[in-house]
């Protein structure tokens, strides 16, 4: 702290050297400006001990400039008249004039730095796909996460579970990752204030929630830790870090993770600027792993990261990324927004959605719209690995994006007042299907709904993430058109003998398997009557359409065979 107080004070001590050259023979002169002096490193230490000012070095040199020339100003203002003669007069007006000059380049150099763009989406390591390459969902397979806010209002039920709770409160965000295996949310307490941490001494630790059972109770770890987000003075993550990293600027806050024996980590993503630029290199992040019980750290390149740290890219850092993917392809000069793509920023997590994939490692989520236009159609979306940083963009056509998908999703819960939230697009049975989580308004889950992005007509809702699985495809396999478009759909000629059935007379559907078979086939009473008097032991003919690989079907051409 101390050396970044002293940078940002070149200015004022260069004045006040020149101040004591100019004015050996005005001791006012002197006097004054060493005063000033004075309080000028004491309001600067602080705040550069609370406010963590930026140590790029066109911040500094903006800081020299314009903390030099207001220094020299007020000296100015101190002495001004019988204080000093005319050619002291002159030189302190130059040199008010040479600070301010030297404040001119860097708003030059900052100028530069925010148009000069391209470099930056240059540096992102990417990779364009096709859509049909998106993550498919599979059944019992593919995990759907709870939504945060579910999650969080969960733990703060919790709450009582800890000692002295009432020092403590929880943050607005949860933390994903795996912990032995299992995909958890990981959610910190902070301070609930100045006089709170005075009293706690230290965080008694932290809650664990399994992220894709849908009733999960929280579970509090004891593991006591000092450092935090919410901590003061030297206790203060964001602080520590600034302290023992002096070489790295900050883009993220920092995120908890806990290790495989349950100590709990700081995680931030950190970077060097070019030269004289703010820009930073996507390729060349690093991350600070911060111990939150000791406050030991290190700093880790992006391909030698502990195991366990699952998001080394913060999920602010992820956001960011997404932000100059799809804004900068074409630099700065781009008023016509050729090519600019722009985030929807639906995700829960500083506008992207964490996904846990099934080969244990987590992507962050992000669908992108048209800027030009108030239609709800996406352009396409990424996925950001959360440990590399690599970006892979899905290209998408007449698809609706995340917005248009929840104002769907919500129509259909409008008397209930529930909402949709994290919106997750994935490939079911080949087609874009957007999957939401349905939450009332104490954030407990109702159900799960599935949209395909194509057809808003074609939907499933159920109580679980199965079971509204289960129902979208029926839905797809019972609309002729998709279930021809649908990869893997054949209408077959089949032939059997009834072994259960069920109506479902507020639907007018009859659904039945057959003996030997367990797909579900369902024929609706509309088109065929007689589907009504369907028992076990008769005799049907008729026609399907069969999703490969899944037991469920859509009858055409019905017959009973077994009615005279």
């Amino acid at each position: 702290m101390l050396v970044m107080t002293l940078i940002y004070l070149i200015g004022p001590i260069t004045c006040c050297l020149i101040n004591v050259i100019i004015g050996k023979n005005n001791k006012k002169l002197i006097r004054r400006s060493l005063y000033l002096l004075f309080a000028f490193a004491v309001l600067t230490y602080i705040k550069t001990y609370f406010n963590l000012p930026s140590r790029n070095l066109l911040s500094i040199i903006c800081g020299t400039g314009f903390w030099g020339a207001i220094y020299e100003s007020i000296v100015l203002s101190l002495t001004t008249g019988y204080f000093l003669d005319e050619k002291q007069y002159k030189r302190i007006v130059v040199t008010i004039s040479a600070f301010t000059g030297i404040l001119l380049v860097g708003w030059i150099g900052e100028i530069h730095s925010m148009m000069s763009v391209k470099p930056v989406w240059n540096s992102i390591s990417k990779e364009y796909s096709k859509s049909s390459e998106a993550p498919t969902f599979k059944r019992n397979e593919t995990p759907v996460a709870l939504a945060p806010n579910t999650v969080l209002n969960r733990v703060r039920k919790s709450m009582s579970d800890i000692p002295n709770s009432q020092y403590f409160d929880t943050p607005d965000t949860v933390q994903a990752q795996y912990y032995k295996g299992k995909p958890v949310y990981i959610i910190p307490l902070q301070y609930s204030g100045f006089f709170a941490m005075n009293k706690a001494k230290e965080i008694p630790g932290y809650f664990v929630v399994s992220a894709t059972n849908q009733n999960a109770e929280p579970k509090f770890v004891l593991k006591p830790y000092k450092y935090a987000q919410s901590a003061y003075f030297n206790h203060d993550v964001d602080r520590n870090i600034y302290r023992y990293n002096p070489e790295w600027l900050t883009m993220s806050d920092p995120q908890l993770e806990i290790d495989n024996n349950g100590t709990p980590y700081w995680v931030q993503t950190v970077y060097k600027s070019e030269a004289m630029s703010h820009r930073p290199n996507y390729r060349k992040l690093h991350v600070v792993v911060m111990n939150a019980q000791t406050g030991n750290q290190k700093t880790y390149a992006l391909n030698k990261l502990p195991k366990f740290i699952d998001e080394g890219i913060t999920s602010d850092a992820a956001a960011s990324m997404n932000k100059a993917f799809g804004k900068y392809k074409n630099g700065f000069w781009n008023f016509s927004k050729t090519g600019i793509i722009e985030p929807t920023n639906n995700g829960p997590e500083d506008g992207v959605t964490s996904v846990f994939n099934r080969d244990g490692s987590i992507s962050y989520f992000t669908d992108f719209t048209n800027p030009n236009s108030k239609a709800d159609s996406a352009m396409g979306y990424s996925m950001i690995d959360a440990r590399t940083g690599k970006l892979t963009y899905y290209k998408a056509n007449g698809i609706m994006d995340s917005t248009g998908a929840k104002e769907n999703a919500n129509q259909n819960y409008k008397a209930q007042q529930w909402k949709a939230k994290m919106p997750v697009l994935y490939n079911v049975n080949g087609r874009p299907t957007w999957v939401m989580t349905i939450l009332d308004s104490s954030h407990a889950i109702r159900g799960y709904y599935y949209l395909d992005a194509q057809d808003q007509s074609i939907y499933g809702s159920g109580n679980n993430p199965t079971s509204a699985l289960d129902a979208f495809r029926q839905a797809l396999v019972n609309d002729e058109s998709t279930a021809k478009n649908t990869p893997g759909s054949k209408t077959k000629a089949i032939k059997g003998t009834v072994d259960r059935v069920a109506v479902i007379s507020n639907k007018n559907k009859v659904m039945f398997t057959l003996q030997g078979n367990n797909t579900v086939y369902t024929v609706d009473t509309d088109d065929y009557n007689n589907a009504n008097l369907i028992r076990p032991g008769d005799s049907l003919s008729f026609k399907a359409s069969v999703v490969n690989g899944q037991s469920i079907g859509n009858v055409s051409s019905f017959k009973n065979d077994s009615l005279k």
